[in-house]
């Protein structure tokens, strides 16, 4: 389970260099194919894998699967593929929450209280309006999260929750959580008397045609969905992390996160949502109103209802929604003034969506890439993050944990060293990557990611019995885990 905020950062610095006009010129079809033969070259080239949907005014422009869903097979990515949309899935828990008051089922001033009648008094007043901008105060991720397959049941959840300290007084800021989002879901369920999907296939889906997005498990005989890949490797699928965890989805995941489809029903969901035939008028403009600025982000961005709002460098309206686990990326970004919607997934770690889709839309808006997203150094919205960035740049024989106690630095996320342990990789400076990981696995021995990437690190820098310990430890960690396991493999173990 991956922090959707630092992609959000690294797209949307990018994303705001476009020049283009207003006005879509009319040589739209060959910007289309442009956009299409550049996809097709990065296949080739770079093993991308994913699809592309881009719709104006209602219009699909392209609807395109490239490389492979399942490369051992050679099974190609197509429109019909179903793959992770990551933290998107927080505009379906926006949009289900959002129907059901349009049924009069609830209130958006509602207080935990109402559904929770035991909740702890300094959550008790926390409303559904408050846990739809991320500004209830709640953590991110509960402490000692054992990530999106952990078999933590709804009750537990809410125990572990409810029981935690809250970031902030609520209402005071608004801090990106996914445990706020969790508590959404469960809300819907006890208001619905219906299971999270159950409630979204009835009321938002079979009505509009849309078949298949969803947790899809146990999966369907009909069922096409793409492997996720890390860096080549294979990592598998959300399916097989839950069969491995004694089943799923659980509520590290549900409502936040992990939901999946495929382009076809994706461009009838933006369809269905931007001619109001889901929601009513005043559901989606409630959706989509900056509501609450964004703390710890430089600029002027908001969270709408499970959504990101911000502008273009166009100085038009931009409605972003986003995520990744890490494996699987996706991104929809809606600009209702120019009537364009764009939405990517993809399987592939290594190049991805965050990525790619800068690229797209440099080509569609000015007809060439003038900033080569691929090849630009990432940007971290925590200040935290950066620091931490800038001292292993210079120095990579540093002590980061006696470097950061004289900066008087207190790392209380480990998604602060997460995100610049990647970047490092990504960058291949695997000495900085040492220093930030050998700190990183002591501060937060749980985190089976860093335990995986810290082998990573080592195998790069040629030393494979540490990395071999690294691996084991992951395992520790969580039993089973599939990359340390096939890392093992590969090693002899």
């Amino acid at each position: 389970m991956y922090s959707n905020k630092i992609l959000f950062c690294v797209f949307i610095s990018i994303f705001k260099l476009y020049n283009g006009n207003t006005q879509i010129d009319v040589d739209t079809k060959q910007r289309i194919e442009q956009i299409d033969r550049y996809l097709l070259d990065l296949t080739k080239e770079k093993k991308y894998s994913g699809g592309l949907l881009i719709i104006k005014d209602g219009t699909t422009l392209i609807k395109k699967g490239y490389g492979y869903a399942d490369r051992e097979n050679h099974i190609p990515f197509s429109s019909n593929t179903l793959a992770s949309i990551g933290s998107i899935t927080k505009a379906f828990t926006a949009a289900a929450i959002l129907k059901l008051v349009e049924q009069r089922k609830l209130n958006l001033e509602d207080p935990l209280i109402k559904f929770f009648p035991d909740i702890p008094h300094d959550k008790s007043n926390i409303t559904i309006h408050q846990l739809l901008t991320h500004s209830g105060g709640f953590h991110e991720f509960l402490k000692k999260d054992g990530g999106d397959y952990e078999k933590i049941v709804k009750n537990e959840f809410l125990l572990r929750a409810f029981s935690e300290p809250l970031s902030f007084d609520p209402g005071k800021k608004a801090i990106y959580t996914n445990v706020g989002m969790s508590i959404l879901a469960i809300i819907i369920e006890q208001v619905s008397n219906l299971d999270y999907e159950q409630y979204l296939k009835i009321n938002l889906f079979d009505k509009n045609g849309i078949k298949s997005i969803g947790y899809r498990y146990p999966i369907q005989k009909m069922d096409s969905i793409a492997i996720g890949y890390q860096n080549g490797v294979r990592w598998g699928t959300h399916q097989t992390h839950f069969d491995q965890a004694g089943g799923g989805p659980y509520w590290n995941l549900k409502g936040n996160g992990g939901l999946e489809a495929s382009l076809n029903d994706m461009e009838k969901w933006i369809n269905g949502i931007t001619s109001e035939r889901i929601l009513t008028k005043a559901s989606v403009d409630k959706m989509f109103t900056a509501q609450v600025k964004e703390d710890n982000l430089e600029g002027e961005y908001y969270f709408g209802y499970g959504c990101n709002i911000s502008k273009s460098q166009r100085n038009t309206k931009m409605i972003g929604n986003g995520g990744s686990n890490g494996i699987y990326y996706a991104r929809i970004i809606r600009l209702p003034e120019e009537g364009l919607v764009f939405y990517m997934v993809t399987n592939e770690s290594s190049i991805n969506t965050n990525m790619v889709l800068p690229n797209v839309t440099q080509l569609f808006f000015n007809g060439k890439i003038d900033q080569d997203a691929i090849a630009i150094k990432p940007k971290f919205e925590s200040e935290q993050s950066k620091k931490i960035y800038d001292m292993l740049k210079v120095n990579d024989q540093i002590d980061l944990g006696v470097e950061l106690n004289k900066a008087g630095i207190q790392v209380d996320d480990d998604m602060v060293l997460l995100g610049v342990g990647q970047a490092l990789m990504e960058e291949r400076k695997f000495k900085s990557a040492y220093v930030l990981y050998h700190y990183y696995t002591h501060a937060f021995p749980n985190i089976v990611v860093a335990w995986n990437d810290f082998g990573d690190v080592l195998l790069n820098l040629s030393n494979k019995e540490e990395a071999i310990r690294c691996y084991r430890n992951a395992l520790k960690v969580r039993p089973g885990n599939p990359r340390a396991a096939e890392a093992l493999k590969k090693l002899g173990q």
